[in-house]
């Protein structure tokens, strides 16, 4: 902790699963990831929801996930507080 608190920079490496407990789905978890259940959005692959070529002859998928996705919608764990009080020095 001593070091932690004398450190000028701290880097905190995490992912998406982060927000998982939130509600908010990894990207590739069989069965519940997103890109599992992105089957009614009737794209040519589950990552073209994020391929700037698809984006551009057909955003319609991708401004319905946002939407869905928009926050908001879920509430932050407490990973995400934990970041918030890193970045403003308030640990």
């Amino acid at each position: 902790a001593a070091q932690l608190s004398a450190a000028k920079n701290v880097i905190v490496m995490i992912g998406a699963g982060v927000s998982v407990a939130s509600g908010i789905p990894d990207f590739r978890t069989p069965g519940t990831g997103l890109y599992s259940q992105l089957q009614e959005y009737n794209l040519p692959f589950p990552e073209a929801i994020f391929d700037i070529d698809f984006f551009q002859d057909n955003p319609a998928p991708f401004y319905r996930l946002c939407t869905e996705l928009w926050p908001g919608n879920f509430s932050p764990t407490y990973a995400h507080y934990f970041l918030k009080c890193a970045a403003g020095n308030t640990l």
